[in-house]
């Protein structure tokens, strides 16, 4: 009842207050001090409330400037982004392009460039379809080194109008006649298609037990056999076992090689089609 009474008695007294500010007319300085000392801390008070506010306000309109600045960041950043990962695209399409045009330069060969344009996934190690066929090279025909830059792909097997199917080095049927370079081994090159993923392989077979057979050599074509001519890049030799009572204990040895060419990664290749014409 008490808090009531007093609350009641100070609205009734700012009610006056006001009065005397509002309504009445200010008669001496006494009068005039004692109005001003009275809503001076409620001017002061409402004066930081409009402040504040102002900030407040100020502040939602640069938080709002600042969202709309950041989502246009964003996005320059994305389109950024992209045109970085297509120049990068572009730059590796012309670096391989450039090798391939200095290749087909240094090479005595007539070759036919083609690109692959279906790879069966059940079938990935095994062989590949390229964008050639017998209307675009009269000379395209069946058991036709492929390659690139970097080696050996393997050869050319059915030879429709405008495709091509090619065969593998790391398809199993696929069996080229090769050697290593500096010691001469020679033997036979199949492919070793791996079981569960990974990188292909080849088996260099037949290698006679008494050949200098080792981890680093380079392997190339023969020659012999009538479908790759002599000294074409095969690969590497990665594994070469020496001869014990458990392994290589027969007549030939056997060992495992690199392919010099990326055959989880083909795009651009080469079909040899037979010697270059003689320059006039």
């Amino acid at each position: 009842m008490a808090r009531i009474r007093l609350l009641l008695g100070s609205a009734l007294l700012l009610m006056a207050v006001v009065g005397v500010v509002f309504f009445a007319p200010v008669t001496n300085r006494w009068t005039e001090h004692i109005t001003v000392e009275t809503i001076s801390p409620f001017a002061r008070a409402w004066a930081g409330i409009r402040e504040r506010w102002g900030d407040f306000r100020q502040s939602l309109r640069q938080y709002d400037a600042l969202e709309e600045e950041n989502r246009n960041l964003r996005a320059e950043n994305v389109r950024l982004q992209a045109e970085i990962r297509q120049m990068d695209y572009l730059r590796t399409e012309n670096d391989r392009f450039r090798e391939m045009l200095a290749f087909r330069d240094q090479q005595s060969y007539r070759l036919l460039a083609c690109r692959v344009v279906e790879r069966d996934p059940s079938n990935w190690w095994n062989s590949v379809l390229v964008d050639r066929g017998w209307k675009d090279d009269p000379n395209l025909a069946p058991d036709q080194p492929v390659l690139t830059p970097r080696g050996v792909v393997g050869k050319t097997g059915t030879v429709g109008r405008s495709t091509t199917r090619v065969m593998l080095i790391s398809d199993e049927n696929c069996k080229v006649s090769v050697l290593a370079e500096g010691s001469g081994a020679r033997g036979i090159l199949m492919g070793d298609t791996p079981l569960n993923g990974g990188q292909p392989i080849c088996r260099m077979t037949f290698v006679t037990r008494d050949s200098k057979f080792e981890v680093g050599q380079r392997v190339l074509t023969t020659g012999l056999g009538g479908t790759f001519p002599p000294n074409l890049l095969v690969g590497t030799v990665s594994d070469a076992p020496p001869r014990t009572n458990q392994k290589n204990s027969g007549l030939y040895r056997e060992g495992t090689v690199i392919p010099a060419t990326d055959l989880n990664d083909l795009r651009e290749l080469f079909v040899l089609t037979g010697a270059a014409p003689a320059k006039k």
